[in-house]
């Protein structure tokens, strides 16, 4: 999972938000799609009015407001209706709330959120199409009250897999099934520091954080001999955000959610418990931000082209190289948190429309909308997005709009001193793709079994209780909760 609960990422996220909201705000092209619907839809014809197809969503966000516009313009024949649960906080018009973002993920509006989903899925009353970003589908999906999204993509003859980065929609499947479309996409990565490595040889193919670990202690050296070393692993993070993003992507280790088995009172997950904790007593992660430049990795919560690259050239003095994060399952392959995770009411009586809806919505004119704020899964939107980032960084581009926009080149304040970013090239658009392209994990573990293993290791990591304690209450407590 992510760790924007720490302080580990505060210089490069505050570059990437500028850079999210400067090409979010950017002057937006014309589209090149209509998204239209060849003829009615099925269950159109002789209708008295428009059919109406709501959507259920913690908090709106622009990208979606822009699609509801563009496709009513399109489909005078369909309405949509989002309801949202918990408001947008105020804005001066610029920021804009991206639904999942850390913005809208306040604890208590989460719950309201999922509370009210849940009670109206379970009493059949609930909107045709449901963010389901802070809840758990797959316990939906096994009562059947989620539509299987890969048997329409397979019988709709207008929708074309080829356009689309299926390998994304293939790691989101649960049970041979797809029971949520992702809108799009953010990749898990580890940036590792050549200088502070010192020539460590780095297989992520399958590393362990057992590994990582390993390759932290014999890279850690104390010149000064002060007791602490010169060399962090990460800086800036607490225990607790750590063992998350450990968890986060192994979870399927732990937890089974089709078989409503847990698997915390295994060996291997005490060895992470125990791992995750000496890693703060020798020192090698501190939550301490100072010397940022000391840490030999950093992670990357690369949203799109542009925020990340440019804050590559920002960090380690250009000279990172990515990699994939360690993982203790033995899936191959970049790990990545799916934005905007939508999915279709088994019981709609609009699937039709609602299918309509979603499909526009990863249509390549709804992707290349620099409102995503995220990775496309439309291969065509994907080249766009790069195409942008290439126009932000030449000489004279400004804010994005190109060599002949008059403005100036783009300069940011970054630690208190003006950084200019590079153009970005090619080789390096191409190396950001590989990774979209052989993505194979999704980090989706369910928000409740992640409270309970947060709150229940405070105590161990504070050292009141033992891992092999910790891990009996927590394999208690998540196996009551999978049963209910």
């Amino acid at each position: 999972m992510m760790m924007c609960k720490t302080t580990a990422r505060r210089g490069l996220t505050a570059l990437a938000i500028f850079l999210l909201l400067l090409v979010a705000t950017a002057c937006r092209g014309n589209g090149s799609e209509t998204g239209a619907i060849a003829g009615n839809p099925a269950g159109n014809e002789g209708s008295a009015g428009p059919k109406t197809v709501t959507v259920s969503v913690m908090t709106s966000n622009r990208f979606l407001e822009l699609a509801k516009q563009k496709f009513e313009e399109a489909h005078p024949d369909i309405k949509i209706e989002i309801k949202e649960y918990v408001a947008a906080p105020p804005t001066d018009g610029k920021m804009i709330v991206k639904a999942g973002s850390s913005q809208t993920a306040d604890p208590k509006n989460a719950e309201k959120y999922a509370s009210g989903v849940n009670t109206e899925l379970m009493s059949g009353k609930a909107s045709d199409l449901i963010f389901m970003d802070s809840l758990s589908y797959k316990k939906y999906a096994d009562k059947k009250l989620l539509e299987n999204l890969g048997a329409l993509m397979k019988n709709d003859k207008s929708f074309h897999a080829d356009d689309y980065y299926t390998n994304i929609f293939d790691a989101m499947k649960y049970r041979d099934g797809l029971y949520v479309l992702p809108i799009g996409v953010q990749l898990q990565l580890l940036l590792g520091n050549p200088a502070a490595l010192g020539g460590a040889k780095i297989d992520d193919g399958r590393w362990t954080w057992a590994d990582w670990k390993n390759i932290a202690e014999s890279a850690a050296r104390d010149d000064n001999k002060d007791g602490t070393p010169d060399y962090y692993a990460l800086a800036g993070l607490d225990p607790q955000p750590l063992l998350q993003t450990m968890l986060g992507t192994s979870y399927d280790k732990f937890v089974d959610e089709g078989g409503k088995k847990a698997n915390f009172h295994s060996r291997e997950f005490i060895d992470l418990l125990n791992l995750c904790k000496s890693l703060f007593d020798a020192k090698l992660v501190t939550p301490e931000m100072n010397r940022r430049s000391a840490a030999m990795f950093q992670p990357v919560h690369a949203n799109e082209y542009a925020a990340t690259l440019i804050s590559l050239q920002a960090t380690f003095d250009g000279q990172g190289v990515l990699y994939n994060m360690p993982a203790e399952h033995d899936a191959n392959g970049t790990s990545f948190i799916p934005t905007m995770q939508l999915a279709l009411n088994s019981k709609s009586k609009n699937k039709q429309e609602a299918w309509e809806f979603m499909k526009f919505l990863i249509s390549e004119e709804m992707q290349s909308a620099r409102e995503l704020l995220s990775f496309a899964v439309n291969k065509k939107a994907g080249k766009a997005q790069q195409e942008l980032a290439k126009a932000m960084t030449q000489p004279n581009s400004g804010s994005g709009l190109g060599p002949n926009s008059g403005q100036k080149q783009l300069r940011l304040m970054i630690d208190g001193k003006e950084f200019v970013p590079k153009p970005i090239e090619q080789k390096d658009l191409d190396m950001l793709e590989r990774y979209v392209r052989g993505v194979k994990s999704a980090v989706q573990a369910d928000p409740k079994v992640l409270d309970i293993v947060l709150q229940e290791t405070a105590p161990f990591f504070s050292g009141q209780k033992s891992a092999e304690d910790t891990a009996k209450i927590i394999q208690s407590k998540v196996s009551t909760y999978l049963q209910e």
